[in-house]
């Protein structure tokens, strides 16, 4: 058999399955008509995003033939390599199929087999854990693997390298933090094995056993590990949407003589406030009126571009900025940086020697080539525009009981439960499979009454369109607990 027989073959037999199953085969630019979605930032991940999405609404069934790419590069006014590239990554993405000489069809199982489930393995939706979608960077992750592999040669991935890392990581780390409009030498950088780590040898660097340090009274859970792990008096600081109540700050430091105010100014977690401008100017008066230095949890921030700046920018002397990748890259990417006034260095390069003696070479080494060659600013764009999706998705299901992040999107979303406590609400839609995470989980005072909210997290379903019935299951829930709770106190 020649090739043209062989090519009309299998034109045959493509046709003969499709319309087998009651699926046409072949559909039209016309017959789809994709939105196009302006948030995404580049031309390819539009076409990809749009072919998902045209699968999630049942327009692009299994077995169904794509347009030519000629006829999608006219329709999304792109040349045909860019299409090429989508139809790899959508091919790679386990969507499509593509034939030589047939076409580019859908595939029965449109969600790649390399995503996590929707379901862990306890059989849980988990909306309590805060990463973002490993889906979304994966192409780039991959890319970044193959680059370093190819320039390259082993030694400096795999040496031994003493804290505070090497000068071309401290760079790097110096270039992530310039992303964020905040300009720091490198040797006032040190890499850390995660955000995490940075908290914990900042503390270690300013405080003593017994020392008290303020904090927003709700927090990331790991703050009040680390205040254990330390013997440090957790102090809590009111906060509302715009923030902490930093006009409460110069009584608290009269009352504690706490060694540090450790903040998260933007996106905090769990309730996704930004710190306002009245309040940052207030904050840095307090503290350095005191001289009481402020650990800036940034790692956030990215999200934000440079729209808001990071508090070291008002005050370089006293403030320590942690930060790192996990949170606006991907979460197995454990680095992290510590810039720090150069009055400090020293005692965190000593408070680091305390955990570790050398930095996390190879991750740090993936971490710099991410950052130089650009594709780490590339993949917080992408998520800057997934967040924001799935807020979009989150928002019209929850609707006014959900606090809209403001500044910049986030992967994380507070929900007030009315007037049901958070506990059985969170209980309730265990019961149902699905996992979220109440307020009392983030209270640094545990004596005290925690908001009535969940904390969800978006970001561990590896498709938005994912997103939609496990979200409805939870504002049906917070539905009914509204209405019974209404019912008992009449």
């Amino acid at each position: 058999m020649d090739l043209q027989n062989h090519k009309q073959t299998e034109k045959k037999k493509d046709s003969f399955a499709a319309r087998a199953v009651g699926v046409p085969s072949s559909i039209s630019m016309a017959e789809w008509s994709p939105i196009i979605y302006a948030e995404c930032s580049r031309k390819y991940a539009v076409i990809v995003s749009t072919i998902e999405q045209g699968i999630a609404e049942g327009k692009l069934l299994p077995g169904m033939r794509l347009p030519t790419q000629r006829e999608i590069a006219k329709y999304f006014n792109v040349t045909i390599a860019t299409v090429t590239k989508a139809i790899n990554i959508a091919s790679r993405k386990e969507l499509v199929s593509a034939r030589a000489g047939s076409g580019t069809y859908i595939n029965s199982s449109p969600h790649s087999a390399s995503q996590p489930p929707l379901q862990d393995d306890k059989g849980l939706i988990d909306f309590s854990l805060n990463t973002p979608p490993v889906s979304i960077t994966a192409e780039l992750l991959q890319e970044n693997l193959r680059d370093m592999v190819k320039v390259s040669t082993g030694d400096g991935v795999f040496d031994y390298e003493p804290i505070p890392g090497s000068l071309s990581n401290r760079k790097a780390g110096s270039a992530w933090l310039s992303l964020r409009g905040f300009s720091v030498d490198p040797d006032q950088v040190l890499v850390t094995q995660g955000a995490h780590e940075g908290l914990i040898v900042a503390l270690l660097a300013l405080t003593r056993p017994g020392d008290a340090i303020l904090c927003e009274q709700l927090n990331y859970t790991g703050l009040r590990r680390i205040g254990q792990l330390l013997g440090l008096r957790l102090i809590g600081i009111e906060l509302d949407q715009e923030g902490l109540d930093a006009d409460s700050i110069p009584a608290l430091i009269a009352q504690h003589a706490p060694k540090a105010i450790v903040c998260t100014p933007i996106i905090h977690n769990p309730t996704t406030a930004t710190l306002s401008a009245p309040r940052r100017l207030t904050l840095i008066k307090a503290a350095r009126a005191q001289v009481v230095p402020i650990i800036e949890d940034d790692i956030y921030g990215l999200f934000s571009g440079n729209t808001v700046l990071p508090l070291a920018t008002l005050w370089p002397e006293g403030v320590i900025v942690v930060t790192s990748l996990s949170k606006t890259i991907a979460p197995g990417l454990r680095v992290g940086y510590v810039a720090a006034p150069r009055s400090l260095i020293s005692r965190i390069r000593d408070a680091m020697f305390m955990l570790a003696w050398t930095e996390p070479s190879l991750q740090a080494a993936i971490a710099t080539q991410l950052i130089v060659s650009g594709k780490a600013e590339h993949c917080v764009r992408l998520h800057q525009d997934e967040a924001a999706r799935r807020i979009k998705i989150a928002h019209q299901l929850f609707g006014s009981s959900m606090t809209l992040p403001q500044e910049a999107p986030s992967y994380h979303v507070w929900v007030s439960t009315g007037l049901v406590r958070s506990n059985d609400i969170a209980a309730e839609l265990s019961r149902k499979g699905i996992q979220v995470s109440p307020a009392s989980h983030f209270l640094i005072d545990e004596q005290s009454a925690p908001p009535l909210a969940l904390r969800i997290s978006l970001g561990r379903i590896p498709h938005a369109e994912d997103l939609k019935k496990p979200l409805k299951m939870i504002a049906d829930c917070l539905l009914r607990g509204h209405t019974s709770a209404l019912g008992s106190i009449v």
